[in-house]
């Protein structure tokens, strides 16, 4: 059962914004932002931990709910806050935004950062929504966030717009990511940190050797096939690719369900982040309608 611990919530402007803590199958919480589009009935997240606690649901929003996934070692904000300026481009369209930070990341509690603990949080944070009444419910997600979110696939997500998600091998020289002494730490004990670079208060982020691995060493049939729907892919945008990553996604794309789409950005700065901006609002209008 997923709960919820809410948090005092302010209304800015005409959104209403609730900042909350919500608990993963692992035990872990995560910090969550949500804010609503202008024109919508107002949420109470203490009904939403009622109904979840009594295994209820509230009765579906009429809007729909975009996730924003952040990329590896990132967190909800984005780098430069481009997260933020995505959600809201999509509370703009009338669609209402969470953004998360992943386990081990951000305001989230401490833990080692993994695919599979990504994948849990995701199928948490969507289970939560849920029992807040959003029965339409898309991600976008960046880099390895994209990636958890084509393996998690929760059951209530119907598209997910995936930017420059790891689909495939990549070649990573870890030397250039790691000191001597972390790159030692891997070795004997299969675990180091790095400091979080991010703007916020955490000081080190955990990984292991199945985080190496799961940044590099992808299977585009383990991520691309099988999906219950279609989805949007996008490189070039927003995301620190490999040089092979784009190709990469193309190989697989076949396994993808039909209608899914690829999108190449070849521009750079704000005219990029414009194009992917208009793309993905465009697609998850679509979906989720």
């Amino acid at each position: 059962m997923v709960g919820a611990t809410a948090l005092p919530y302010l209304v800015l402007m005409a959104h209403q914004r609730i900042e909350a803590r919500i608990d993963t199958a692992r035990g872990i919480g995560l910090a969550v932002e949500l804010v609503l589009p202008a024109g919508v009935p107002d949420l109470d997240p203490d009904d939403g931990r009622q109904v979840a606690d009594t295994g209820g649901a509230m009765p579906e929003r009429p809007e729909a709910i975009v996730i924003l996934a952040h990329d590896f070692l990132a967190d909800r904000h984005g780098p430069g806050h481009s997260l933020d300026r995505l959600a809201a481009t999509y509370r703009e369209a009338g669609l209402a935004t969470l953004q998360f930070d992943f386990s081990g990341l951000g305001a989230s509690d401490d833990d080692i950062i993994t695919l599979a603990g990504e994948v849990a949080d995701l199928q948490a944070v969507c289970g939560w929504l849920t029992h807040l009444g959003y029965a339409r419910q898309g991600i976008h997600g960046h880099g390895l966030g994209a990636t958890a979110a084509l393996i998690a696939r929760p059951e209530q997500v119907r598209t997910v717009v995936a930017v420059g998600a790891i689909v495939g091998p990549q070649s990573i020289l870890w030397e250039e990511v790691f000191s001597s002494i972390q790159l030692d730490e891997l070795a004997k004990h299969g675990m180091t940190r790095l400091p979080d670079d991010n703007p916020n208060d955490r000081a080190w982020d955990v990984l292991t050797k199945e985080t190496l691995a799961d940044v590099s060493m992808q299977r585009s049939d383990g991520v691309m096939e099988g999906l219950p729907w279609p989805i949007l892919m996008v490189h070039g945008a927003q995301v620190e690719e490999s040089s092979d990553a784009a190709d990469e996604a193309a190989k697989g794309f076949p396994l993808l369900p039909d209608g899914s789409r690829m999108l190449q950005i070849h521009s750079s700065g704000e005219e990029a982040d414009a194009e992917l901006a208009r793309a993905a609002v465009d697609w998850m209008a679509l979906r989720l309608r």
